[in-house]
Formats: C-alpha cells, structure tokens, sequence
C-alpha cells in the first residue's frame, strides 16, 4: 500500500512539475508590452496601397491578427526570442505598406531585432533614418524596392558618432546581410571597404546595391570583403575598371555587375580566379576582343550572361567545362563563326541566347541538346535551308527565336505534332510561304506567334485554334480574304495583333471589341471597307490604333475619346469625312502622343476644346537623361508617320515624341490659340488645308518643336517675330500662303531657305532676293504670362480679343500720362534727365509710332 502510495505521489508531483513548466514556459513566450505597443504604432503610421508596391510575387496586406491584447509573438511576420521574448525578426515584405518612416517612428524601439525585412513596400521617399544605428544586433537588413531616397552615405571623413543615418548602417557590426538595392532615388559614392566607412562590414556575407544612382569607382578595397558570397551591383552607375582585388573574394558564388560604366573595355582576369561562382551576371559591359578562356576555370558555372557587349571572333570552345550550365546568354555581340560542336557538351544547357550577333553555322549536335527549353538564334548570318521540324526534336522547348537569322524555313513535312509545349515562335523573315500544320491544330500553351515579313498567301482561319494566344504578328505577308472573327474572340487573352501591309479586304470585325485586354491594334496597309465598328470603344486598354492606309469610310471616331490609355491613333489615307464636332466629354485624349489623321475628306474648323485637354502634349517635364520607349514587354512598338517633311518609320517610338499632322484635308477657320498648350509638341503639320487669318502667336510656346509646316493654306498677315525662340526648329514651312511682311531673322531662322516661304508675294527679306526697302517690322503683341502658363483668361471668360484691348488701353493710357507729367515737370526732369533723354532722342519718335501702332489696333477691335 505504501508502495502504490508512493507511486501516486510521484505521479502528483510529476504533473504539478509539468503545470509549473508550462505556465513557466507560456509566460516566457509572451511578448513584452514595449514591443507589442512599438508594432502596433508602426502599423497604425501605414495605409495599404498594394498598387503603389513593387512587389513580383503575391502581395497582401497585414493579417487581422495584429491586434491589442495578444501575444505579439504569435502575429504574422513577427519572431521572437524562445528565451528572452524580445521581438528579434520582423519581415512585412510585400505587406502593402504605404507611408512614411519618420526619425520617431516606434520601429526604432526594437532594439533586439536581428532580422528586418521590409522590402517591396512603398515608404514614400523615406530617407534612411539615424535612428536605424540603434539595431545593434542586427544581422540581416532588407529594404529592397521600398522607394527610398536621398544620400546613401556621407564623405568617408566622417566619423560615426551613433546619428549619420549611412554611417549608421555601416557601422553595424554584426550585419551579414545588406540588400538595398532597386531604391533609384538613392544617391551617392561608395567609400572605401576596410579602414574606413565601412570597416565594420568586412563580415558581409551578401551585399545588394543594384539600380542605386552612384557616384564614382568601385574601390579596390572591396577585395577586404573576404566572408562575401553574393554581390549585386548592377546597373548602379559605377564607372572606372573592375579592381583586381576581385581574386580576393573566393568565396562569391553569385557576382553581378552588369549595366555599368565600366570604362576600361577588357575582361577583367581577376573574375577567372572566382572559381566558386555559380551565376555571373556581365551585360552591358562595354566589354570588348574576344571571350577569354579564362572562363574555363569557372566549372561550377550555372548561369553565364555576357549579352550586350562588343565582344567579337568566334565563340570559344568553353563548353567542355560547363557541365552544370544551365542558362547562356552571349546575345547582342560581335560573334563571328559557327556555334562550336562541343555544345554537344552541355547536357544540363536550358537556355542558349546568340541572337542578334553574326554566327554564320549551326552544329548537327545543337540537336541533341535535349534539355533544352529556350533557343534565339535571331538577327545572325545563318543561310541555311532547314526544315522547320528540324527544330522540333528539342522537344521540350517553349521558346523559339529564329527572326532574321538568315535561314530559309521549309514546313512543307510539318507535322501536326511538332512543338506540343511552346509558348513563343517567332519565325519572323523566314522565308515561309506556307503556315505550318501544327499551327492549325490547337496549340494549347501558345501565347506569342510572330511570322511576319514572310511570303504566306493564305486566308487566316485556319488559325483560329489558337485561342491562347496573346501577341500575334502576321504584318508584311501577302494574307488575303477577310479577318476572321476569331481574332477577336481569344478568350479575350489578345494584347498585340498586327495585320500591317497584307491584302486583307471587307470590313474589320465587330469581334475585335470583345478583345478588352488588347493594346495594339494595327490593320494599317490593307484594303479595308465600311465604317469603324464602335465596339472598339470596350477596348479600354488599348494604347496604338493604326488604320491608315485602308478605304475606311466614316465620321470622325469621336468616342475614341473614351479610351484612357491611348496613346496613338493613325486614320491617314481613309475615306474620313465631316467636321470634327465639340468633344462629349471635359477631358478628351488626355494621353495622347501621335494623332495623324492625314489625307483624308474631314471638313470645318478645329474645335480648340480638344488641344485644351490633350495633357500628355503638354507635359515636357519628362526625364530626358535616360531613353524610354513605348511597347510591351520586352517588345516596342513601330510607326510611320510624315516627321520634318519625310515619311519614316520609327522601329522604336520615344516617349517624348509627341506629334500631329492634319494636313492633306479640308479645314479651314483660323488655327486655334489653344495649340500653343501642347508645350511638349515636336511635329506640327497643318500643310494643305484652307486655314485662314495670322499665324497664331501662340506657337511661341512650343519650345520643343522641330517640325512646323503650315504651307498651302490661306494664311495672312505677317510671321510673328518670336517664332525664333524656337530654337530645336530643324523644318519650318509657310510656303504658298498669303504670308507679308518682313521674315523673321536670327537663331534657326537662318537656316531656312527660299522653299519655306515661296508663293507668299508679300514676304520679303532673307533667304528671299526680294528687298524689305523702308518696310517697318511690325510690334508683335506679346502673350499674357496667363496664356503661357495656365491659360486662366481661356476659361474666365476672356477672349484674346479682350486682353488685346486691354494690353493696348494700358499702353496708350500709360504714354498719355507720361507725356503729361513731360509738359508740367519739364525743368525737373531736364534738370535729372536732360542728357539721357538727348541720347535717347530717336527713341521718342519710335514711342509715338507706337501710339499710333496701338491706336490701330484699338480701332481694329
């Protein structure tokens, strides 16, 4: 009995034990309430603006589980210490957040964290705070993407004193992990990697400062950085030559560099000692000579990109060594010669890029490369005749490039079989006459199809089972019959359709406006019939509409108006007919970049309501240091349209172009004052019309434009002087007008010649052989501030007649009151102005000119 008891008190006590430590164990894993009350503030600083994020993968706001009262150790994306519950790890990436992180902002409480991540969130222009030095324990910090900005450190002179926001961070001693990158209003100059600013980094392990604005060379202490394993410094505008300290870090396995100026040119050797490296990241380089053998010592490599270089000769027999390769890219370069056989090697090689080099040879053994997935061979000097299903045997391939390659494409044993998983062929400039049979059966995972510039002559329908399909290219073909209506009915996947330069006729399908994803619709160059179909107004993305050159017989597309995204439009050489009537709508073609609506039958005056809310026209504050283009993707979009006098095409379109041409129509009434808004125009093309009256003054304002031509009007009066502020003016053409006067000299006005103004017996002056004798230049009026502004007298209700009157009234009332105080304050004003007003004696003739000028006016008004 004693026994029995005895066991059952072990047993008590064992439990009561087990009690103890749970509770123990349960309260130790409590948060402190500091630390719960620092979140909950942080949080409550922030709205959630997933779309102000630049986040790739699924973003989401914070859970309801942050909430008052509970264990915060217990709340997404919060970690604490199993011993001490201090908050140690926070990661809100992708979390939405949207704000400011001010120097007071409670997530400096924290001062236990070891993990912070808050990349790809949205903080507003945030600077890196002081306060970040108070993570003393900090081993990993993220801020990838967050829209930070301002200085990303100070002069290295500086000496840490706990508030230096970048000394801050780079005084951290236990960090590991440093990822800034991708913030690109971060600005400033690397200092020096050992015994200096960043002295106490020599434990990095992976460094991020990609896509941030430096300043100056990479210093050669870099090499200190000994523990290093990833090194991203892409496209972050470090200049001078790669320090050969680079033999040093022996342990980098990931090394990107491209996107920079390096302005040296030659390969750096010390690369070819980094015998761990797994992925090498080298484009946009300026590299140039061959591609060093070298190479062949990094046998580890998985990725390789060199693209985007200048480097020539043939391509090295490297592939030996590459075993585990899975990705080369050595596009855009000089390369010469056939592809080596040994890529037979490269049994791993999921991805080969050589397009856009001059490789003149495909080895038999490229065939046997059954891994892999994505082959461009385009824009080389290939002159093989091959069968298309040649290509087939890579039979798990889902990209196919060979546009311009130089190869003849035979499909005549097309197969219905052949490519069952791609996603991309483009076969552009081929040679193709006949669609291949794989093409008509239904290709489930096809999304991009371009076989323009080819030789097909066939009808379309057979391609209607491509339901998948995304971005379809058949431009420059000799396609005949009608478009089919299932174009329009891809499951409305279609964004990019080009049917440019075929022989396609009938009227264009009421389908396309079920296509509500589509961007670019370009149909241009064919023999299309009928009226525009108004379902293209569902079409609520699209940004290009080019349908010139057609028979399209119509009114003018005023409900266009309705689409927010378009950018061109292009109805030239139609049947358009009638006037331009008032726009439905206050902000009509607010986005617009290109409107050409050339050679057509439209008829009446302008409405000025349509220029006052053409707002991307007027917009010329863009960034014109870096080059951007519009397009989709990785693909950009194409146009021809009538620039300085000339029909070209331009492959790419800037988006600071910005363009009009009307000419070649009925028009006629006085040439709106409103163009003069449109302050970001570079083409004006009012030719052959029947405008009437002066040309407007407030052309003044187009600072940009290099175009100007209104010739074969029925302009009158004289050229307004100010014109020659225009200073980028490479084309100005007023020629067979009804133009007098004298014609403007100075700046790019002296470089015109005879044919910009011939046909108006008026003009006189230079480059003209007809002498301006005792002929006065006339006193242009010059604009009110207001017009060039904001054009406020527009819309309170004043004409430019009134401001006229006005500006003449305060002129003459003005020289009245003078000539007043002249006669009463004569001996005074001798007394103090006597002898500059001898001086000035000729220009008191030319004051009472001017009264009389005004007069005129007045009595003109």
């Amino acid at each position: 009995m004693g026994f029995l008891l005895s066991n059952y008190q072990l047993t008590i006590c064992i439990l009561l034990y087990s009690l103890i430590f749970c509770f123990s164990s349960s309260s130790a894993h409590l948060c402190h309430n500091d630390e719960s009350t620092a979140l909950l503030q942080f949080k409550q600083l922030f709205s959630f603006n997933c779309a102000a994020c630049d986040c790739s993968v699924y973003s989401a706001p914070l859970p309801d589980n942050w909430k008052e009262g509970t264990d915060c150790c217990a709340w997404d994306g919060v970690t604490c210490d199993n011993t001490t519950s201090h908050v140690i790890g926070l990661d809100l990436r992708c979390n939405c957040l949207y704000g400011t992180i001010h120097p007071n902002s409670s997530l400096f409480n924290l001062v236990h964290l070891q993990h912070l991540d808050l990349s790809h969130n949205n903080f507003n222009h945030s600077q890196i705070l002081p306060s970040f030095g108070r993570f003393t324990n900090l081993t990993h910090l993220d801020l990838i993407s967050s829209h930070l900005s301002g200085p990303i450190q100070s002069s290295e002179e500086e000496v840490w004193q706990g508030n230096n926001f970048s000394n801050s961070i780079f005084h951290l001693q236990k960090l590991q992990e440093l990822r800034l990158g991708g913030n690109r209003e971060l600005t400033g100059k690397l200092p020096s990697f050992i015994n200096g600013t960043l002295w106490h980094l020599r434990h990095l392990r992976s460094l991020d400062l990609s896509f941030i604005d430096f300043t100056g060379e990479l210093p050669n202490s870099i090499g200190q950085l000994e523990y290093l394993e990833v090194l991203d410094l892409g496209y972050c505008n470090v200049s001078g030559t790669i320090p050969r300290s680079f033999t040093n870090l022996t342990r980098l396995y990931w090394l990107y560099l491209g996107g920079n100026n390096w302005n040296n040119g030659q390969f750096p050797s010390s690369i070819g000692h980094l015998k761990n490296l797994e992925q090498l990241y080298l484009s946009h380089c300026n590299f140039y000579g061959t591609i060093p053998r070298s190479l062949t010592n990094l046998m580890l490599l998985i990725w390789l990109d060199l693209s985007y270089n200048n480097f020539e000769g043939p391509i090295p027999q490297l592939f030996s060594n590459f075993s585990l390769i899975q990705y080369i890219d050595f596009s855009n370069n000089q390369l010469t010669g056939p592809i080596p056989s040994s890529i037979t090697g490269l049994t791993s090689l999921q991805s080969l890029y050589l397009g856009s080099n001059s490789i003149n040879g495909i080895p038999p053994s490229l065939f046997h490369l059954v891994s892999l997935t994505e082959l461009d061979l385009s824009s080389n000097n290939l002159s093989d005749t091959v069968e298309l299903d040649t290509f087939a045997k890579l039979e798990d391939l889902i990209s196919l490039d060979l546009s311009k390659s130089g190869l003849s494409l035979t499909t005549t044993n097309s197969t219905p079989f052949s490519f069952r998983k791609i996603w991309t062929l483009q076969l552009s400039s081929c040679n193709i006459s006949k669609i291949p049979e794989f093409l008509k059966t239904q290709m489930e995972h096809l999304e991009t199809l371009d076989l323009s510039n080819n030789y097909l002559n066939e009808e379309l329908n057979p391609l209607c089972n491509l339901y998948s399909l995304s971005y379809l290219d058949l431009s420059n073909n000799q396609l005949a019959g009608l478009i089919p209506t299932c174009l329009g009915n891809f499951n409305g996947n279609l964004i990019l359709l080009n049917l440019q330069k075929n022989n396609f006729h009938g009227s264009i399908p009421q389908t396309f406006g079920f296509a509500s994803m589509l961007q670019l619709l370009d149909i241009s160059h064919n023999g299309l019939q009928g009226m525009l179909p108004r379902s293209l107004a569902n079409c609520t993305n699209l940004e290009i509409l080019n349908l010139g050159h057609n028979f399209i017989e119509d009114a003018f597309p005023f409900w266009l108006e309705n689409l927010p995204q378009l950018k061109i439009i292009v109805l030239r050489d139609n049947k358009f007919h009638g006037t331009i009537e008032q726009p439905r709508k206050r902000l009509a073609f607010t986005n617009l970049h290109i409107i050409d609506m050339s050679h057509n039958e439209f008829t009446g005056t302008l409405p000025s309501e349509y220029f006052e809310s053409m707002h991307s026209m007027m917009m010329d504050d863009e960034d014109k240091s870096s080059l951007k283009y519009m397009g989709i993707g990785s693909g950009y979009y194409s146009v021809t349209i009538m620039n300085k006098g000339l029909e070209m095409t331009l492959v790419r379109i800037i988006t600071i172009f910005k363009a009009i041409d009307f000419s070649h129509n009925k028009f006629d009434g006085k040439i709106p004052i409103s163009i003069g808004r449109l302050k970001a125009l570079r083409v004006l093309n009012f030719s052959r019309n029947g405008f009437t009256g002066p040309i407007p003054l407030s052309l003044v304002n187009l600072t940009e434009l290099e175009s100007l031509d209104l010739s074969q009007n029925k302009l009158s009066g004289e050229i307004p002087q100010q014109l020659t502020s225009l200073t980028f003016l490479e084309v100005f053409d007023v020629s067979q007008n009804n133009l007098t006067g004298i014609i403007p000299r100075g700046q790019q006005f002296e470089t015109f010649s005879n044919t910009s103004y011939e046909g108006n017996l008026g003009l006189c002056g230079f480059p003209l052989s007809k002498n301006c004798g005792n002929v006065q230049i006339a006193e242009s009026p010059t604009l009110p501030s207001s017009f060039s502004h904001n054009f406020k007298f527009k819309f309170d209700g004043f004409g430019w007649e009134a401001v006229l009157m006005g500006y003449g009234c305060g002129v003459l009332l003005g020289l009245l009151i003078g000539s007043y105080i002249i006669q009463r304050k004569e001996e005074w004003l001798v007394r103090i102005f006597g002898v500059k007003m001898r001086q000035h004696g000729k220009r008191s003739k030319k004051i009472w000119k001017k009264i009389a000028h005004t007069k005129s006016i007045i009595n003109c008004l």
